[in-house]
């Protein structure tokens, strides 16, 4: 099932796509009680990030690669003013140098988690959509010695999340992941490679702070690349979909 939050008209809703149309649903878009008459078709709606802005995007840090003495990955946030739809532009700052793409899948949130052991982590998953962690790599640097700063993950548009949720995959530990760039493969990897897996990714988060319906970890990214004004950047996921968006310049 492809679920889906967008506007018709004025309306800000939720719906499940199915084919070239969208239909209604009853009970919430975490916990769908059925699915109902078509509304209309894909093409007289604009599809808006699944997520709203009381949401939280607690992303997850270096885990592709080889595999250290840590525990468990690192987590940092990413702030609502970052969250971007499915067509939407990513804002390349008029202050970075060197912007980034990092293609990852997103593990939507079904219900609250607080606590959870891995073994039960599933049971907490709705489903999953593509993430696109935009990051402005020079200011790693040029921060240090400022005092703890994100500031590189945290501008405005830079984390595109869509273009749906999808609740039909059945297995989120070897999805292939790639990220093109003007049409042409820029990385590529799979879920097969993180060092944590999903699971423990849940599990760890819930310790730290309590999941609730709706809230998105992006797992992490096997490969990252420079992005720059005018690119269009394609997140694509196995059994997932495609997030397209445009890199426009600051304004």
């Amino acid at each position: 099932m492809k679920i889906a939050r967008f506007m018709l008209g004025l309306e800000e809703t939720w719906g499940v796509i199915l084919g070239d149309s969208i239909h209604a649903i009853s009970g919430i878009p975490y916990n769908i009680k059925n699915v109902g008459d078509r509304i209309c078709s894909l093409s007289d709606i604009t599809l808006l990030a699944p997520l709203t802005l009381t949401n939280k995007v607690p992303a997850i840090a270096a885990n592709y690669g080889e595999k250290d003495d840590r525990d468990g990955p690192g987590i940092f946030m990413k702030q609502p003013g970052t969250y971007a739809s499915h067509q939407g532009n990513i804002v390349y700052p008029r202050s970075c140098k060197s912007v980034i793409h990092e293609a990852e899948v997103g593990v939507v949130i079904s219900k609250t988690a607080r606590h959870i052991s891995e073994s039960d982590a599933m049971d907490y998953v709705m489903g999953y959509t593509c993430v696109n962690d935009v990051s402005a790599k020079e200011t790693v640097e040029s921060d240090l010695g400022k005092g703890l700063s994100m500031r590189w993950k945290h501008f405005d548009t830079f984390c595109p999340i869509g273009p749906h949720i999808e609740t039909e995959i059945d297995d989120p530990g070897n999805l292939k992941i790639e990220c093109f760039v003007n049409g042409e493969l820029s990385a590529g990897g799979n879920t097969s490679e993180m060092i944590f897996a999903i699971p423990k990714l849940i599990s760890w988060v819930s310790e730290v702070m309590t999941l609730q319906p709706g809230d998105i970890i992006p797992t992490g990214c096997p490969e990252t690349a420079e992005i720059n004004i005018g690119d269009v950047v394609e997140v694509r996921i196995e059994g997932i979909g495609s997030l397209i968006n445009n890199v426009i310049e600051d304004y």
